[in-house]
């Protein structure tokens, strides 16, 4: 599935911020423009990276003294290419560097719905029922550690979003306001709850609750060779606002 392309730098730029803040490291360091990330026993690259300044020139400048600062305070020498569109000179730089290229994404964007969900979603804040259900769908590897140290720090602006089917949590997700935006993060559904409207009645209730907020934006990142996923937010009107991809 092909998505239309609206890459627009400043859009895009403030998408990587309220992402970076809506999935916080424990710990961060930040040189010469560049933001270290750092979060021991959670496997999250987005967590354990490294993100570029905004102005590619000074990206490429600077690398040198991010990867010194980095090895000498122990942060993970891996770069979050983001937006890739703006850092073409720097992803050369790092492939001379002899990094190699891993989890290419899209980062989806469009306006929020207010549509009614067609099924139940239940919205709350992140608690020990909702980390459960996360780990029995996604079967997430330190569900609880990635809870502790991550999404604990978000409060009133996120709901974790759970469906149920006989009392067991069949889809979940996770959705996160920072002013005009929503992110979307972990939207999975159970294998035998696929192709049934599952994942776009969690959009719509985690949209209608972000409009409530004031947001008028949703955002999500997708792995690029995800076709179903891909398929879904097409038909949901996304588009593509940029890409990113890590380099280790």
């Amino acid at each position: 599935m092909r998505l239309p392309s609206r890459f627009d730098p400043e859009v895009s730029l403030a998408i990587e911020q309220a992402a970076m803040r809506a999935w916080p490291a424990e710990e961060v360091e930040e040189v010469e423009g560049w933001v270290l990330r750092r979060t021991e026993g959670v496997g999250r690259r987005r967590s354990n990276s490294m993100l570029p300044p905004v102005e590619a020139g000074v990206a490429v400048r600077t690398m040198e003294i991010a990867f010194a600062t980095a090895e000498e305070l122990g942060f993970p020498l891996t770069v979050q290419v983001s937006p890739a569109e703006m850092h073409l000179a720097l992803d050369e730089a790092l492939e001379d560097r002899g990094l190699s290229v891993g989890g290419s994404t899209l980062v989806l964007a469009g306006a929020l719905s207010v549509r009614v969900p067609a099924l139940a979603v239940e919205l709350g804040r992140v608690d020990g029922a909702w980390v459960e259900a996360w780990a029995a769908v996604a079967g997430e590897v330190g569900a609880e550690e990635t809870a502790a140290k991550v999404l604990s720090q978000l409060g009133e602006t996120a709901r974790f979003a759970v469906v149920r089917e006989a009392g067991e949590p069949v889809a979940v997700a996770v959705g996160v306001v920072d002013g005009a935006w929503l992110g979307v993060f972990s939207l999975t559904v159970a294998p035998q709850a696929l192709r049934r409207g599952i994942a776009s009645a969690i959009m719509d209730a985690l949209e209608r609750w972000a409009a409530e907020q004031g947001a008028s934006g949703v955002y999500l990142q997708v792995e690029t060779d995800n076709a179903p996923a891909l398929a879904l937010y097409a038909r949901r009107g996304m588009a593509v606002a940029h890409s990113y991809h890590y380099r280790a």
